[in-house]
């Protein structure tokens, strides 16, 4: 499969629903296998999907960079709204997956949500492949929370929960070392990059241009846009639009509300200009994508613990 194949393909949305107490999902054991025919849809989650490979080779195509191959042993890292597929090498992979609600975990385990998660969000330029050999820390902890909730012994949560965290702390030092900092190296790039990001996360159903957001960080916009492109990898306008058009899909999934109202409530004042930036980002018109999308449920989709269909590949 090449580059240019994947890249075009459609796009879909798994949502997770995620307890409250303790916003992790575990699907353990050998129900999950990654296929090795050539994949129909690049899809996106409204969690973090850690991924460990049990057996066999397996690619992971993402919507930008090169395809990375995953063998027995190693772990994947994919953030939240980051499209990707799988597909096995020749034969299908065998993995488990740990889904991760993060600002709803970080405001749970440490009290300062809001903070860390937008640190969060900048880790996702980070390599999605952690090995043992390359990572030798990361992977202890990943080893360990899979082992936790494997075993589900007295107080595993709480394990799984502290080993969970001390992870995340370990990917922004790892970031750090290698010379890949997702913070800008001035405090008050830091500080443009978190009160951007916080104003967009809460006022992006409202009109927000780059000049505001420059004004509220106090530095111009060229600034402004050099901050974003070395922290986000793209301009603040079209995370504005990545983000509202991610929220649109969630919206779309509940099937609440007609399309035109939905493009409201994201941030648009016209259903034209909503309709043209879904078709940049997913390829598809939204009632053509809300139509396919509600149309075909994905076999391994979990929308809560009480779905009769799904329940027992629970394992927490």
């Amino acid at each position: 499969m090449q580059k240019r194949s994947y890249q075009q393909l459609p796009c879909r949305y798994r949502p997770y629903d995620f307890p409250s107490a303790f916003p992790v999902l575990a699907f353990l054991g050998d129900y999950w296998q990654i296929d090795s025919a050539a994949p129909q849809y690049l899809h996106f989650h409204n969690g973090l999907e850690i991924g460990r490979c049990l057996g066999q080779d397996t690619l992971l195509y993402r919507e930008s960079g090169n395809p990375l191959l995953f063998r027995a042993g190693d772990y994947s890292l994919v953030f939240p709204n980051q499209m990707h597929l799988m597909a096995g090498v020749g034969q299908p992979g065998q993995w488990e997956f740990i889904y991760v609600e993060p600002k709803r975990f970080l405001e749970n385990v440490s009290g300062q949500g809001d903070e860390l998660w937008q640190l969060f969000y900048l880790e996702q330029r980070i390599s999605p492949l952690i090995s043992s050999r390359l990572q030798p820390r990361l992977s202890f902890y990943l080893d360990h929370i899979f082992q936790e909730l494997h075993r589900k012994q007295p107080l595993y949560q709480d394990a799984a929960c502290g080993m969970l965290f001390a992870f995340f702390a370990e990917l922004n030092h790892t970031a750090v070392q290698n010379g890949q900092d997702p913070l800008p190296p001035s405090p008050d790039g830091s500080l443009c990059i978190r009160t951007a990001l916080s104003w967009i996360y809460e006022h992006y159903a409202e009109p927000v241009s780059v000049r505001d957001l420059a004004e509220r960080c106090h530095v111009s916009e060229s600034h402004l846009r050099r901050l974003f492109h070395a922290s986000v990898g793209i301009s603040p306008l079209d995370y504005i639009q990545h983000y509202r058009i991610r929220q649109a899909c969630h919206l779309i999934h509940l099937n609440r509300d007609p399309i035109n109202v939905i493009a409201g409530n994201v941030g648009y004042s016209s259903l034209s200009s909503f309709n043209r930036q879904f078709r940049q980002y997913l390829g598809q018109s939204p009632s053509a994508w809300k139509k396919e999308h509600l149309s075909s449920p994905w076999m391994h989709e979990v929308r809560s613990y009480e779905d009769p269909g799904t329940r027992y590949v629970f394992q927490i």
